[in-house]
This record gives C-alpha cells, sequence and structure tokens, in this order.
C-alpha cells in the first residue's frame, strides 16, 4: 500500500475521532480560565487538532492536484506533529500504568469513591471500584488505538513532507 493511500485511510478513520474530541474538550479550555494547570493539555490536544487540520489540507490542496503550499504549512505540520507525538506518548505512558499497576489503582479508586460516599453521607455508592476500573480500561484501549493510530499518521505525514518538499514554496 502506497503512501499516500494509507495516509488517506487514517485521515479518514482520525479526522471524526479528533473533532469529536476536540468539541468534547471546550468545556475544559473554559475550566482552564480557572485552573492553569490544565491548560497544558489543552495546548496538547490542540496542537493535535491543528496538526491533523493543516495535515490533511496539505495533503487535499498540494498533494492530490499537485498545486504548491506555502512553506509556512510545513513548519505548522511539523511543529504541531512534534507536540502531537507527546500526545501519543502521554497515552501510552497512562496506559502502561493503568495496566502493569491495576492493583494500585483500584486501591485508589476505592480511597477516592469510600471519600466520595463520606462526603454524600450515602450507604453505598452505585458503582464499585470494579466497574469504574472496567470503564477506564475500555476508555483506555480507544484512547491507545487512537495513539497507535495518530503516531502512523504522523510517521506518514513526515514521509509525505519529505516526498513532496519540492510543493514548498517561499513567500
Amino acid at each position: 500500500m502506497n503512501i499516500e493511500k494509507l495516509f488517506r485511510i487514517l485521515s479518514a478513520i482520525l479526522m471524526p475521532i479528533v473533532f469529536i474530541l476536540a468539541f468534547i474538550m471546550l468545556p475544559f479550555l473554559l475550566l482552564s480560565l480557572s485552573n492553569p494547570a490544565l491548560l497544558f493539555g489543552i495546548f496538547v490536544f490542540a496542537c493535535v487538532v491543528i496538526y491533523m487540520v493543516k495535515s490533511v489540507q496539505f495533503f487535499r490542496r498540494s498533494v492530490v492536484p499537485g498545486l504548491s503550499a506555502k512553506a509556512n504549512t510545513r513548519d505548522w505540520i511539523r511543529v504541531n506533529a512534534f507536540v502531537s507525538i507527546v500526545f501519543v506518548l502521554e497515552i501510552l505512558f497512562n496506559g502502561y500504568y493503568m495496566f502493569f499497576n491495576s492493583k494500585e489503582l483500584m486501591t485508589t479508586l476505592q480511597i477516592w469513591l469510600n471519600k466520595l460516599q463520606d462526603a454524600q453521607g450515602t450507604a453505598s455508592m452505585p458503582i464499585s471500584a470494579e466497574q469504574m476500573y472496567g470503564a477506564l480500561k475500555s476508555l483506555m484501549i480507544f484512547f491507545l488505538v487512537l495513539a497507535v493510530l495518530l503516531m502512523v499518521h504522523i510517521v506518514c505525514s513526515f514521509k509525505l513532507l519529505k516526498k513532496y518538499r519540492d510543493l514548498f514554496v517561499h513567500a
């Protein structure tokens, strides 16, 4: 399979997911205005969205028709791709922690649920630590698949930038 076809397939898979996640992240942007610790995560995810948009635009507007592109397009793609690699590494690290430290995570979830139960004053929680861990595990599997697809997309994007470097013009 050639690189262009793989890039097109990965883009078709990733673009809807990234846009849905970007829409979900909008309330966190407002929340980060009151809690600056969230700004780094918002910044990283914004770079993933910018990377996807710019790389797909380059492919559709320049590679497919063979038209020239501005040199700063390459810079936008590369810089945001490097930050997207940080996003991928963060997901891989979190996945490693979640799957290889499950007992510690279960203990932490149980402590958190006990504190929540004490704060509410209820006799029992509607969800157990095992159920919460199962939901987090499913979510992490989704994000691990997303991270692997995104990493392959980034590698394809860098190969396309190298292959079609003559399409960039300095303005």
